[in-house]
Order: structure tokens, then sequence, then C-alpha cells
């Protein structure tokens, strides 16, 4: 068994360059008088010509594409309204309930471009963030590269390809053919592209990898292995400089290298440096430095890198469980897909880093990439957020999984190499990632064949990052498993509660971690969290809701097992954070359990009939069901009946009151799961629940009853965005009362629109309901649950005010505005 106990961990984050001049920079670039970086182009995302279809000799830079739509990237017409409709949801998608009932299908896009003056003669790296799938490039015609995979970026090097003068022509196919994904998946290229022009002898596409094998609080060893690329057709000698610099911009430690790279070779360059006093990485501080280099070949401007690092020392005991910089802790983690909802698969840099923000606001410190790669975006904002991560790569080996013969099993054993190289180089100097999850419930799981692939994917991985331990996801426990799960470094199991005791009898020096976890059994299972060392987190199915695997949170897997909801499910609402961002019950439970200082004492109401249709069976709610629970207390049409309440405390005990009336108390803690149950006779008004701790009060929720919707409210997560034509908000539209009070119940539900006006676009608007057909690019959209929210994005290079209006009809219209910088 590979054992990483007691490795200190210390990674960083790479970041894309910019054309800069570095003051000072002189005395690390033999005199120089500037220096310069890689040149991008600058509108690689955007003026994209599309069409929904296979046209024959697309791929010719003669082609006529005059008739095909303009978007921009990143894009996924999944999510878009299908040809002819006003939904992106039918019943007759093969994907059915696994994608959400959404559709895929053959699309292409083409580009035009000249290569930028100061790039000519250079090297040039089409870079692709992540196409869905089945992607073929071409570049003035010819085939140049793509890959099957859909979630891994990959890089092609174009220069040969190119003309140097003269409009050159870059076109893609993309070919989401069905029964591929058990989950929404997108299709298209979903996320950012990058063209980037460099010199002939240049630092690795992916960056540097950086590391540290030594952390104490006086100092940090830095080491940084860079190769050095070199596609001219001469020997050149070159000079490496690397400096350090802390938070502030200043220098914290230099090294310097000298050396020769051959003709069409790389030169691995390796650099040590110590940082005195480090600042630490983690959750809650999440200091980041800046790594410098700075390349320097005869007769040229020195070419600028620079590469954000994090400083942390992770070590995974068998007694101890996981250690951070030295302190234990616990990982409050959660599971999530690679969609954003109303975006599709789209991964907007701000809609990822809006979701780790919220993550961490929720109470969670690890998240768990279900069950493929992350955007870089959403990666870069953990590192620089402080969320902890398992970066997950496949879902599927050498088995297929719903007999999907176009899952990732048909090309695994053709493409797995390549793309899990992809995958650990892009990201495997970043301080978020603390473990390499290199699968989830593989089909084989309880063969040999798995357990001889593992240690082939192990074996590669480990040539590329030897730091990090290496995990699976896997739903299986006992003796059946011990070839297969003992090939790990840590163990993620699935629902496999059961198995953590008596697996850690037979593998003494076994850690593990709940992987896949039900919200209704949360209290179990973090149980086992604080009472056994080696359990050192648990990551819940799911935290943040999801489109595909429709109606898994409501109806559960059928008693038949084929299949999930009957359309028109399309979410799966099984999330403790809502598709629009806000928490769910659950949510405010995990506050309890955790301690958070959060939410103390939290109340819900049960809906006396379903509140969505069809009603579930109980018999197969059980697992990855909340419950029909609310935080609501308008129930016109009930009034005498008993409502189930329940209240969420970690205070010693909880008073529940009824229009200012006691109904009781009861104590909450860990005996009573910290809950406490109450039959409440409905009434309108105000029910309160009031925690009591050393017998004083500690905390108080209240729930209000509502009357008819008055006002349409409105707030931004930001008051400015860039004019980038990139940057986005979002604008959340709430319905209250002549009174104040918010409108909660599905029956006050109105149809808004939202208008845009000025330097700004309505991108998308979504509600959150997991039975809506409704359009996600039109600006009405009817509220769930009272609530919808729009996003806005910005006119590139349009600077000015955005005014965004909520109307509907008999309602007070509101306004805000948001500055376009």
């Amino acid at each position: 068994m590979n054992n990483l106990c007691h490795v200190p961990v210390v990674v960083a984050a790479a970041v894309a360059c910019l054309l800069l001049a570095v003051p000072g920079a002189e005395s690390n670039a033999q005199d120089a008088s500037r220096v310069a970086a890689a040149v991008e182009l600058d509108d690689m995302n955007f003026n994209w010509r599309f069409i929904r279809d296979d046209p024959p000799g697309a791929a010719s830079p003669d082609f006529d594409d005059s008739s095909w739509r303009t978007v921009q990237l990143p894009h996924d017409w999944s999510i878009e309204n299908i040809p002819g409709t006003q939904s992106p949801f039918s019943p007759e998608s093969i994907g059915s309930f696994d994608t959400g009932y959404t559709v895929g299908g053959v699309g292409w896009y083409r580009k035009t471009f000249e290569v930028p003056g100061d790039a000519s003669g250079g090297v040039a790296y089409l870079d692709f963030g992540g196409i869905y799938l089945n992607s073929d490039v071409f570049v003035n015609g010819q085939r140049v590269g793509g890959q099957h995979y859909g979630y891994t970026s990959f890089a092609i090097d174009i220069t040969d390809h190119l003309l140097q003068r003269g409009v050159n022509t870059i076109a893609v196919r993309v070919n989401n053919d069905d029964l591929n994904s058990r989950w929404y998946s997108g299709s298209g290229i979903y996320r950012p592209a990058r063209l980037v022009f460099t010199r002939p002898v240049h630092t690795e596409h992916w960056g540097p990898q950086v590391t540290t094998p030594l952390v104490t609080p006086e100092r940090a060893a830095v080491v940084v292995a860079t190769r050095v690329v070199n596609r001219s057709d001469d020997d050149v000698s070159f000079v490496l400089a690397s400096t350090v610099l802390d938070p502030q911009g200043g220098v914290v430690g230099r090294d310097r290298a000298e050396a020769v790279v051959v003709a069409g070779e790389a030169a691995p360059v390796e650099a040590k440096i110590t940082v005195e006093t480090p600042g630490l990485w983690g959750p809650g501080h999440p200091t980041l430095y800046t790594l410098r280099q700075i390349l320097t070949t005869p007769g040229q401007t020195p070419l600028v890198r620079e590469t954000s690092f994090g400083i942390r020392r992770v070590e995974f005991d068998p007694d101890r469980g996981m250690l951070l910089n030295g302190e234990s802790v616990l990982l409050r983690g959660l599971n999530m897909h690679h969609d954003n909802y109303m975006l599709g698969a789209a991964a907007y840099p701000r809609a990822e880093e809006r979701r780790v923000e919220r993550i961490l606001a929720a109470g969670y410190n690890a998240l768990r990439c279900a069950h493929n790669p992350p955007s870089r975006a959403l990666l870069d904002a953990a590192d620089r957020l402080g969320l902890l991560v398992i970066n997950e790569s496949f879902d599927t080996w050498n088995r297929p999984k719903w007999d999907h013969e176009n899952d990732y099993s048909s090309r695994f054993a053709a493409d797995w190499k390549r793309d899990l190289t992809n995958f650990i180089k892009r990201d495997r100097s970043r301080p978020s990632i603390i473990m390499w999850s290199i699968g989830n419930e593989i089909p084989e799981q309880n063969e040999q064949l798995a357990a001889d692939t593992s240690r082939m994917l192990q074996e590669h991985l480990r040539t590329l990052d030897p730091t990090r331990p290496i995990t699976i996801g896997a739903n299986t426990s006992g003796p059946k498993s011990d070839a297969f799960l003992s090939t790990f470094d840590i163990v993620g199991y699935n629902y496999q509660e059961h198995a953590y005791e008596s697996d850690r009898e037979r593998f003494p020096n076994r850690l593990m971690y709940g992987s896949e976890t039900y919200s209704q059994r949360a209290f179990d299972y973090w149980s086992y969290v604080e009472r056994l060392p080696y359990v050192i987190g648990d990551f819940v199915w799911t935290g943040w809701d999801y489109l595909g695997e429709a109606s898994i949170g409501w109806n559960g897997y059928r008693p038949d097992w084929d299949g999930l909801g009957y359309f028109p499910w399309n979410t799966a609402y099984c999330g403790e954070i809502d598709l629009l961002g806000y928490k769910r019950p659950y949510g405010f439970y995990r506050d309890v359990l955790w301690r958070t200082g959060r939410n103390r004492v939290s109340a819900f109401v049960q809906s006396p009939a379903p509140s969505l249709e069809p009603a579930p069976d109980p018999g197969w709610q059980l697992f990855w069901s909340q419950g029909d629970w609310h935080p609501c207390w308008t129930w016109r049409g009930h009034e005498g009946e008993p409502l189930e309440v329940v209240v969420f405390s970690a205070a010693d005990e909880v008073e529940l009151l009824l229009n200012g009336e006691t109904l009781g108390r009861q104590p909450t803690s860990a005996d009573t799961e910290y809950r406490a149950r109450f039959t409440v006779p409905y009434q309108p008004g105000r029910l309160t629940a009031i925690g009591y701790t050393d017998g004083q009060v500690d905390a108080e929720w209240s729930l209000d009853t509502a009357g008819p919707p008055a006002e349409v409210r409105l707030r931004v997560d930001r008051t400015a965005i860039d004019a980038d034509g990139m940057d986005i908000c979002y604008v959340t539209a709430e319905l209250f009362d002549a009174d104040g009070v918010r409108v909660y119940h599905w029956e006050d539900d109105a149809t808004l629109e939202i208008l845009v006006e000025g330097p700004g676009s309505l991108l998308a608007v979504g509600n959150g309901n997991p039975v809506s057909l409704e359009s996600f690019a039109g600006p009405r959209r009817k509220t769930f649950q009272g609530r919808a929210v729009a996003v806005v994005r910005s006119l590139r290079g349009q600077r000015g005010e955005i005014r965004v209006t909520a109307q509907s009809d008999g309602l007070e219209t509101n306004e805000l505005r948001i500055m376009a910088r």
C-alpha cells in the first residue's frame, strides 16, 4: 500500500501572464532595459461564428459562415432554446433524466484572426479550457488536434499552421454524441480559450511546478521545477532568474540558473529559494506569493512569467488525521458538479468565483469536484479565497455505466495517459488541491482489473506529482474491496460508513473520508468524523444543486432502478445549496453540526401537502431527499391543521412561540441530534424559535406570515463590474408583501420581466424550479418560492451605468444600478 503519511505538500497556482514592464527587473535580466510577457490574442473569446449543425466543408478557410450567428466564449448550446422552441428541455431528449432532458448534437465554431505584430515569428499555443465533447480543431483547413474527453484542458502548438501575414481561420467541430454522461454536461466550447504567442525559447506552456519540501514558522524551502523549451533550429544558452515576491510585492528570495537547451528539446531547471518567516496558506488566511521568472536568451528581450502560489504544509497521519500547517483540520465538504444552472456549463470566471464565495460563506471548507476536473477559474478562486479541493479526473475507466456506450470507458484505454497528464500538469502547483482523485464508483472496482488499472494510473501520476496523496470515490467496502482500495493512499467511501471501523481493523494505517454522504443523515456521518481521527472529513451529496439526474432528491431512484424523474423534472433537487446559490434547510443544519457561529437556531415547516408533483414515494425518498421542509409560515387554507416544525439548535434548549405564546421548550444536544420537533396548529402570524444556553437567550429565528406580493426588491452581488465583455454580476429579485415580509409560498409566485439598459446585457434568468421548462435566455421568468436570479454581463469596452429593473403586473417596480468600469 502506498503511504504518504507525514508528507508535507506546498504548491502554487498558475495565473495568466500579462504584457508588462517590471520595475527593478534589470538586475535579474542581464541589465535588460525592459522585459515582456507572452502575447495573448486579446479577443480570443469574442466574435466566434457558430452553427448548431454539421455542414460539410466547414473546416475550410474559404467556407462561407456569414449566415452563422456570432457567439462569445464560454458558450454552451445545450442550455439555449432548442431550435423552434422556447425551452432547452425536450421529452424526446436521448439523455433523458440523466442530462436533465437537454439536447446535444453537433456544432461548429469558426474564428478569424491575424498574428499580432509583436508576436510574429514566435511560437503559438491554442489552449482550450474545456470542449464538450469529441472535438476536432482545424487551423487554416488542417486538423491540428482535438480530444474526446470534455473536461480536461488541452493545448496545441499551431505554429507551423499559421500564416504570419494575413487572415487565419480556426474551426472547431464539437460532437456531443448521446449517452455519454450521467449528469448535465453541456455542449460546445464551454470554458474560455486562449491563443498565446511566445518566443521559440520559452518556459513550458503549463508553467513551472512549485513545491516546498520544508515549511516551518521560521522558513520555507521553495523548490521550482521549470522546463525551458527550445523550438528553434539552434542550441541556445539561457539565463533563468527566479524571484519570489510577498503579497505586498516585496522581494523575499531569488535564484539564478544558466544552461543550454538543445534545439528541438527541453531543458529542466531547478531553483531553490528560501523564504524567511513565511505567511502560510490555509482556509481563513489564503496567503499567496508570486513567483516571477525572467528568461533571457542572446539577442532577445527577456521574457517574464508570473505564477501565484501559496506556502503550506499538509500532513496525513494514520492516527491524527489531516494536519494543515501543524493544526488538525476536519474536512467540512461538499460535492459539486460543474454546471452553473442558468448559464449551463459556461464557466464565466465570476460565476465560478461566486460559487466558491458562497460555499465558504455557507460554512464548508472543502470541495470534491464531481466527477471531473473543474475550470481554471474555479481553482483560481479556491486558491485566492481559501477552499480545500479534492480534484477528480474520471467517472469511468474500463467499463461503462448505465450501458452508456459513449461514456469515457469507450476511450479510456487510448486516452487516459494524455488526459491524466493534462489534468495534473495544469493544476499541480495549486495550494487549494490537497488530493488527486482518479475515479468515482468505478464499475469494475471489485475485480482485479480495477486494482491493476489503479496501479497503472498512480504510477504515471506520481511521475508528474509525487507530493499529494491519491484517492478514489468508492461505493464498495469490506473484504471484496481489499485488492482495489488498498492501492490508495487515502480512501473515499461513497455511502459506506458501515465499513469505516471494520475496514480500519483490517488496514490499521488506513485514512478515509466520506466522499459521498446523505444530507438527511448528516448527524451520523459527522459523528464518525468527530469520533474517529482516521475519518478526516465528510462530503455531502450534494452541496450545490445541479442540472441532470432529475429528481434524485425528490423521487429518488425508482424501485425498478430504470432511472430518475420523468419529464418535466430537469434538476436533481438534492443540494444543501440550491441552484441559485442559497442555502436550503440542511445547509442551515450544517451550521449547528459544525458550530460555525452562524445561525445557531433555525426553524422549518413540513409542507402539509407535497410542494411538487408527483408526490414522492416515501420508501424511495430516504436516500438523497432533504424532505419537504420550508422557511415559511404562510399556509392559507390550512388554518387549525397541525403542522410539523423542526428546529435546528446549537443551544442547550429551544422554545417555540406562536404570536408570542409559548408552545413549550425542548432540550437540544447530541442526544437529540441538535433538533427539536414541534406540532403546531396553524394560524397566521409569527412563529419564533428561541435558543437558550446556560439559561440565557442564545439566538432567535422567526417566520412571519406573508400577505399577497406587493413589490419586487432587487439586490446585486457587486455594484461594479469590469467593462471587458466577460465580467458578470448576479441580481436577485424577491417578492415582498405590503408590510415588508418576504413572500415565499409557491402559490404566490409571480412572473417577472427583467430589463437591462445601458452598457450591459441580460445573459440569463433562472428561478431554481426543478420542473420549470421556461427559457433561461428571455427576460420573462416566474419566481420560484418568491425568488429569481438574473445574470447581467458587461459589454466589451463600454463603460457607464447599467440599470436593471424588475417588473410584474400589479407589483411595485424596483430598480438598481451597476457601474461598468
